[in-house]
């Protein structure tokens, strides 16, 4: 822990250790967020190192999803509310791997959502992002009934949304299905 929490602002001497969840995987690495900083637990598979990053300017917080953006860059997504006027975007970022802005999140695209629902990621693959919404006036996210819970994917490399399914209950945990890993495979000629 004491390696793990350098440059975070934790004293190690502190009975409270950092928490990581959310693992997701893109470019030969595992991402995990620390559920009090804003700060990402990087695993990079080929070096078998280990990591501390900045989430991008204006995530606050999560759920992210982190996708391949090509070029062996991780990109990211993340849901904005703008408390103003209770819109919400879908704030897209690459981290730079080379140049005079390495490692650091530019933005690259802000896509607004629209207006009158509520906006929630739910998985990602190195292609889709997975992107659930609801009525504004539906009850809490905690409640499994919602009226009217629609299900979209978003092509990352296009960024075009499309409509997946209607729902009658909330899905608290989405895997998205993409193929069966080539192992596991039918064999073919």
């Amino acid at each position: 822990w004491d390696d793990l929490s350098v440059g975070t602002g934790v004293s190690t001497a502190s009975s409270k250790s950092p928490v990581f969840f959310g693992r997701q995987y893109a470019c030969a690495c595992f991402y995990w967020v620390m559920d009090w900083r804003q700060k990402l637990l990087m695993l990079d598979t080929r070096r078998m190192e280990f990591s501390i990053a900045d989430l991008p300017p204006g995530c606050r917080r999560p759920p992210i999803a982190i996708v391949d953006a090509g070029e062996g860059r991780p990109g990211m997504f993340a849901v904005r509310e703008h408390d103003a006027d209770g819109t919400f975007d879908l704030y897209y970022t690459i981290r730079q791997i080379e140049g005079p802005s390495f490692n650091q999140w530019q933005t690259e695209k802000t896509i607004p959502l629209e207006f009158g629902y509520r906006y929630f990621l739910r998985g990602a693959t190195e292609r889709y992002l997975l992107l659930l919404r609801s009525e504004d006036d539906s009850p809490s996210s905690s409640s499994l009934e919602m009226s009217d819970l629609e299900c979209f994917s978003l092509d990352v490399k296009t960024l075009q949304l499309e409509s997946v399914c209607r729902l009658k209950h909330h899905i608290l945990r989405a895997q998205i299905y993409t193929n069966f890993p080539p192992l596991l495979s039918s064999q073919t000629i």
